[in-house]
């Protein structure tokens, strides 16, 4: 104590003389442990907290495949906080009532030879287009329709946990609720679904989990595609026309292709280092493949060379890629990216492509909103003559874009139905009129009709 001030001394004794007091009387203890003087006396610079050493977990994006691990069915999902008991469970069918229901809705939608065969004229142009979506309006009586259980990823209804929801548009309960029919798939993140372009009622699903699965319409029954392994965490995928050949990209930046009829492993090629999001096929030309990457580029390939040189074509974005998707004619490509721009490529006779337009439009969703994805009209009654997009908006409207000018044709909003972001806007294939879906990320739907 020698070296203490006589301040330092007095407190000291003090401190002593009051723990001696306190002795004295009956005070049971508290359970506390008191710091001992000598700890702090005599240390007059401030006393710096040890550091608890935690350990670092390995984002979900990094693929345990690469980590040289097995992948893990039970990593926590991307961009969700949900946590339960049941990851690893599916739900591949409903109780025979509602399988028997959704049958008969399921019939009446796929009857052979009920396409109506309508005239087209040749000289569609912007204004016929814009007087048809100014038509369009929310008509269901209910504001929005709990479709899945959590954020919708696309349409149909595909969600975060791995839900594929069905609603059942013109249908009714007895109580007047709507009709919706639930399966799960999936064990993760359902990140794409698509039609059969040969059986349009097969309905392909995939995701996170490494699987795609599909869903047989007239049965309303699951069969899983044969990948050979589930190992490739699946972030969209796209089959070619003939009905055959399914491409699927992945988390790692890869790119594969299978055999829908033999199944097997795939052939797996790595086009880029980066999460690839999307890829599409050209629908006019089927060797020209997009591919919208975290890397900030959408570049496009010759799949015949894909595991050889360079792309064909390639296109700096900003941030990344989100989107990446052909036009019905195949002559454009609109890509979105978090840079906050939608970009239209013209792909020209001799197949050289060049920007043709650049969109500013806030594409900064954050992490609890889906990706906005610019998606063209294909439909071939009305989305062929003036090709136009929609995309969503933060604002909660939906926007349409012309593909052929990139001015923006119109903005749907109801302020009665719609209180959340649209984050998925998607054009019906079939209808003889504009139709929309969209999709919100409580799980939500609502019917631009």
């Amino acid at each position: 104590m020698s070296n203490l001030s006589e301040y330092e001394k007095k407190r000291l004794e003090n401190i002593k003389a009051n723990e001696e007091l306190l002795k004295t009387f009956d005070i049971p203890s508290l359970g506390l442990k008191r710091k001992k003087p000598a700890e702090s006396i005599g240390n007059t610079n401030k006393r710096k907290h040890t550091p608890v050493k935690r350990e670092i977990k390995q984002p979900t994006r990094v693929s345990a495949r690469l980590r040289g691990k097995s992948p893990d069915k039970n990593i926590e999902r991307e961009n969700t906080a949900v946590e339960d008991d049941n990851r690893s469970k599916t739900i591949d069918s409903l109780d025979e009532q509602n399988h028997k229901k959704l049958l008969r809705i399921m019939e009446r939608t796929l009857l052979p030879n009920t396409e109506p065969m309508i005239k087209t004229e040749d000289d569609v142009d912007d204004k016929a287009i814009v007087d048809q979506l100014n038509e369009l309006k929310i008509h269901h009586d209910w504001v929005t329709v709990k479709v899945t259980p959590n954020r919708i990823n696309g349409c149909c209804a595909i969600d975060v946990e791995g839900y594929l929801g069905f609603w059942a548009i013109n249908e009714k309960e007895e109580n007047e609720d709507p009709v919706v029919y639930n399966y799960r798939p999936h064990t993760r993140t359902v990140t794409d679904i698509k039609f059969d372009p040969l059986d349009p009622s097969k309905l392909l699903t995939s995701s996170y989990d490494g699987s795609i699965r599909i869903f047989d319409m007239n049965k309303a029954e699951f069969e899983t595609l044969d990948t050979g392994s589930e190992k490739y965490p699946i972030t969209s995928f796209d089959i070619q026309q003939d009905g055959h050949l399914i491409w699927f990209s992945t988390s790692d930046g890869e790119v594969g292709c299978v055999d829908k009829r033999t199944g097997g492993a795939p052939t797996v090629y790595q086009p880029r280092e980066k999460k690839v999001g999307c890829i599409h096929i050209n629908p006019v030309h089927q060797e020209m493949l997009a591919v919208g990457s975290n890397d900030r580029t959408a570049t496009i390939w010759d799949i015949r060379n894909l595991g050889k040189g360079e792309p064909l074509y390639s296109f700096d974005h900003g941030y990344a890629v989100t989107s990446c998707y052909w036009s019905p004619k195949g002559d454009m490509l609109a890509t979105s990216s978090y840079d906050d721009y939608i970009r239209l490529f013209q792909l020209n006779e001799q197949k050289d492509m060049q920007l043709k337009s650049a969109i500013p439009h806030n594409n900064h969703t954050g992490r609890w909103v889906t990706n906005f994805r610019a998606r063209w009209n294909t439909n071939r009654y009305h989305g062929l003559e003036h090709q136009h997009l929609a995309i969503g908006n933060m604002n909660q409207t939906v926007d349409i874009y012309s593909g052929e000018s990139g001015k923006e044709m119109i903005q749907l909003y109801d302020q009665d139905h719609i209180t959340a972001i649209p984050s998925v806007a998607q054009f019906h294939p079939n209808t003889l009129k504009p139709t929309i879906l969209t999709g919100n990320a409580s799980g939500r739907m609502a019917l631009y009709l």
